[in-house]
């Protein structure tokens, strides 16, 4: 069965989210979600599309220093284990398409001498070593002994280490994962074999870390793992469980840090939604190159925007190949690329919409390039128009209205969008906006085509894009808008 509309619209939810912040339980979570204050913010697997109905996804947002909200969302492996956490990791990994991920929840610590690390204290790392890497073989006295092939799988998640021993922060501790498939109860040990044979920082034994760090090195480039934040629920001995308060403790002290780490590791939202891997981004490339560029370069050129001329209508003249001209392509005031209603695809599969708002506005057919390149569009008011049905492919989709969305978005990045230039521009405006626009009355639709001409040359057609604009011209033109081109105020 297909997603639903809402399955997908979660999904994107999801998506939107920068930073993904994975358990390898699902009470790990559960408790990390209440520290955090979102427990009621929750998506259930069911709820999702594509992902495994077992799941539970927590959703919320951190406040950065520069006043912006990041978005997060909080979820965990269905099963303990380095093998299950390994499996669903992958895929979550792959589906959610975070820019940041890190991995959260409890291990065992190391008791040192000094008693410097504590119950509850919380663990910061970028290197762990998988314990059971290896092979068993016979010695000579007949017992069966393990090999080690220990192998050090390590991230850089940025000033971790400084983060953590700043000397502020008591109860945090930078140092190296161990990991196996099992829970230990001689974690000592194992310490101390591992702090002996190569690993002199290790502080930490838990069952997922090596398999997190192996996943990022995998799936992101090392700016984008965050590492591994746990808190020390035990110490893998023989009072491991003795005291269930400390497990909670443990969980609500790595909430705190996550947020104090995150934050400060992604101190501002620096980058745009990355679009590359949405199936909108397919077509935008070829709408662009083949249509929009082509319509742009024939009128910057100079040539002319003729009427398309109907069958019905003028037979004749259509043998003779004799369009005639009605427009010249070097008063065009831009062009605007319209998308369908409420971004809804469908709206476009038919020609039915659009040939309704032409007739109701006067909009007409017209053709621009010459006899082997022409393309058909519309004109109105001193504008060229195109609705690109081309975004009808997607109107099936789980996601069909964000992928016109996407669609608009990457449009907007293409050069003849780009608001310096001095040639005729595209803009890219909603169903919505192209109607208000429409409904402008005529004389004030003929003055923000001349103010739209104030800002790029003088009214008679001359170039003055390279001079300075003066305050007084810019006065002017605020007075024009403001006098004329207020939008609409409900009665």
């Amino acid at each position: 069965m297909p997603p639903t509309a809402t399955q997908g619209e979660n999904l994107r939810r999801l998506r939107d989210s920068p930073v993904c912040i994975i358990c390898g339980r699902p009470g790990e979570a559960a408790t990390i979600a209440r520290a955090l204050g979102i427990e009621n913010q929750v998506f259930q697997g069911h709820e999702v599309a594509q992902v495994d109905s077992a799941h539970t996804f927590y959703y919320g947002e951190f406040d950065l220093a520069s006043g912006e909200k990041l978005g997060y969302v909080l979820t965990s492996s269905t099963r303990q284990g380095i093998q299950s956490f390994t499996v669903h990791a992958a895929l979550l990994f792959h589906i959610l398409r975070p820019r940041f991920v890190i991995h959260a929840g409890v291990c065992a610590g190391f008791k040192d001498a000094q008693k410097t690390i504590s119950l509850g204290d919380v663990v910061f790392g970028e290197n762990a070593v998988n314990l059971e890497e290896g092979k068993f073989k016979k010695s000579d006295s007949g017992d069966i002994v393990f090999i080690p092939d220990y192998n050090i799988v390590s991230v850089r998640a940025g000033d971790m280490q400084a983060f953590a021993d700043d000397g502020v922060r008591k109860n945090y501790h930078y140092g190296d994962f161990i990991s196996g498939s099992a829970v230990r109860g001689d974690a000592q040990m194992i310490f101390t074999n591992i702090r002996q044979q190569m690993k002199r920082n290790s502080i930490a034994v838990d069952m997922e870390a090596s398999a997190f760090l192996e996943l990022c090195q995998h799936f992101f480039k090392d700016s984008a793992c965050l590492g591994v934040v746990k808190g020390i629920s035990d110490f893998g001995d023989e009072f491991k469980g003795d005291d269930p308060d400390v497990k909670k403790k443990a969980l609500e002290n790595t909430a705190v840090a996550l947020q104090q780490w995150i934050t400060t590791r992604i101190s501002r939202i620096y980058w745009d939604p990355d679009y590359s891997k949405e199936p909108a981004a397919e077509i935008v490339p070829g709408y662009y190159d083949n249509f929009v560029r082509r319509v742009l370069d024939n009128v910057n050129q100079g040539l002319p925007v003729s009427k398309k001329i109907k069958h019905d209508e003028h037979p004749k003249a259509l043998l003779q190949n004799q369009p005639s001209t009605v427009l010249d392509g070097k008063k065009m005031a831009g062009f605007k690329i319209v998308l369908p209603k409420d971004n809804q695809p469908r709206q476009y599969s038919t020609l039915g919409p659009i040939s309704a708002v032409c007739k109701k506005y006067g909009i007409i057919e017209v053709e621009v390039g010459g006899d082997h390149g022409k393309r058909g569009l519309y004109h109105a008011r001193g504008y060229l128009i195109d609705f690109p049905r081309t975004v009808n492919r997607y109107a099936d989709t789980f996601d069909a209205t964000y992928q016109v969305k996407v669609f608009g978005e990457l449009l907007k990045k293409k050069e003849y969008f780009d608001s310096s230039s001095d040639s005729v521009k595209a803009t890219v405006c909603s169903w919505d906006e192209f109607i208000a626009w429409l409904e402008i009355p005529d004389a004030l639709n003929g003055l923000e085509v001349e103010v739209t001409k104030l800002q790029n040359g003088d009214l008679n057609g001359n170039n003055m894009s390279r001079s300075r604009p003066t305050a007084t011209k810019s006065r002017s033109m605020s007075r024009l808008r403001g006098m004329f081109l207020r939008p609409k105020v409900a009665a």
